[in-house]
């Protein structure tokens, strides 16, 4: 049933909401009830949303490779710093993904997942950032080890040389390049990541092309403004593809072009972004310059962390109290934004807002507050939206916040110390099992004083 709520103007519900009695449900889950049960504020992560996420991208590029007969193929990759949960993980990966790492903790990660059984043999996984002396030796470390097939994207001419010097215990090292954009001109974006096509051609030249053990196989980027249908965007995109084509015709082994992620997810409940048509330019775009330039299509892998996670999590809230002003009316949450939805004031970031119950009755206008006593900590603050629409009533209300499955505890903290003391939320995850009934679990409860204490000294 297609059900419309008022929030800033009318807004007809996706498929996987429904009303039901006045009150909201997302796939068949009663989230009144949920909130009541496990108290609030309260996150809650649905993983089938994951997997399902993942089918439909590689559908996206099936679709337009199809369409197309572009030559190359296409590989998905998980970028573990969007959420380096267990739980995320082991369901993104049974979609037969690759994993994106960028830190020597990520190691650790995997090494675990390895013993756990989780990850197959064969499992491809990419270095990129920065890489410390200990994240050099996990890699290396790794590759010794065979079990997964592990390709350092080089940042700097001192990691190549590193690797170079690895390989006399080594039998041989796939690697890739990141390309600094800063070379293109309108690229705006000052980055300190990768290396410039003048030295991508030198290093090739003079280190990787004598040595029989390296070889590159892969150009990697990452273009810092996201995937968007904007001219800026296939501007940046055709450079690319020309400097791959131009690097391609002196490396016959380089067939891979890593584009990145990006990729958007809903942060408004009725995003009207056209994915399949992104994804389409995205191919026609690559495969019309390499003929071009003479040069077989590339593979494409895309590393996807926000896009994959975001819409699988929702953050819960009970307004604590509504304060009615003649300029503004204010609702004050049981949280803090700042806390648990720090980059709502970070860097401004819009998510979908729901009320949950009480929908029968008329809507007003409020701001929502959050419990700290820092200015900041409210929402929406952004010009685009300057208030909420919430049921005009005394009777308790919950309220939604969707889609904040990604970066919310890599920028605030898990389990640690939060401003004004406010107490990380309760965590559920909900799966289904082989008849597709609904199974609840409790990842972490809500942080209780004596954790803080404990953090802070006092015990």
């Amino acid at each position: 049933m297609n059900e419309k709520l008022l929030i800033h103007q009318e807004t007809e519900l996706p498929d996987e909401f429904d009303i039901k009695d006045d009150k909201l449900f997302y796939r068949d889950i009663d989230l009144l009830k949920l909130a009541k049960d496990h108290g609030s504020p309260l996150r809650f992560t649905f993983l089938p949303a994951i997997s399902r996420q993942i089918e439909m991208m590689k559908m996206y590029f099936q679709k337009a490779m199809e369409r197309t007969n572009y030559q190359g193929n296409y590989s998905y990759y998980y970028c573990t710093k969007s959420s380096h949960f267990e739980h995320v993980l082991k369901k993104a990966i049974q979609s037969n993904i690759g994993i994106e790492i960028s830190s020597a903790y990520d190691i650790a990660l995997i090494r675990s997942l390895i013993k756990a059984g989780n990850i197959k043999p064969g499992t491809p996984i990419i270095c990129n950032g920065y890489k410390t002396p200990e994240y050099q030796a996990g890699i290396t470390s790794m590759i010794q080890q065979g079990y997964c097939s592990v390709m350092p994207i080089i940042d700097s001419k001192t990691e190549l040389l590193y690797y170079i010097h690895e390989l006399k215990s080594l039998s041989c090292i796939k690697i890739g390049v990141r390309l600094n954009l800063s070379f293109i001109a309108g690229y705006d974006r000052k980055s300190r990541f990768g290396l410039s096509p003048d030295d991508i051609l030198s290093f090739y030249q003079h280190e990787i092309s004598k040595n029989e053990k390296l070889e590159l196989n892969t150009l990697h980027f990452f273009n810092e403004r996201g995937m968007d249908n904007s001219e800026d965007y296939w501007l940046v995109l055709e450079e690319i593809v020309r400097f791959y084509s131009q690097l391609k015709r002196q490396n016959p082994d380089l067939k891979t072009l890593d584009i990145g992620g990006g990729m958007p997810f809903r942060s408004r409940i009725n995003s009207d972004f056209d994915i399949q048509f992104l994804v389409n330019r995205i191919i026609s775009t690559v495969q019309s310059i390499c003929q071009e330039e003479g040069v077989m299509e590339p593979n494409i892998i895309t590393e996807f962390g926000k896009y994959t996670v975001a819409e699988a999590t929702a953050t819960i809230f009970r307004v604590h109290e509504k304060k009615i002003a003649d300029e503004m009316n204010w609702a004050i949450i049981d949280g803090s934004f700042i806390t648990h939805l720090p980059d709502t004031w970070a860097i401004r970031q819009e998510y979908p807002v729901l009320p949950i119950n009480n929908l029968n009755k008329d809507l007003k206008p409020f701001i929502l507050g959050g419990l700290t006593c820092d200015s900041a900590d409210y929402y929406p603050n952004c010009p685009e939206n300057e208030f909420i629409m919430l049921p005009d009533t005394e009777a308790e209300q919950y309220i939604a916040f969707l889609h904040t499955g990604a970066y919310q505890e890599a920028l605030s903290g898990f389990g640690g110390v939060n401003h004004c003391l406010i107490p990380s939320p309760k965590h559920i995850t909900i799966d289904t099992d082989p008849y597709g009934d609904l199974e609840y679990a409790v990842f972490s409860e809500k942080q209780s004083s004596e954790r803080l204490l404990n953090l802070l000294g006092y015990q």
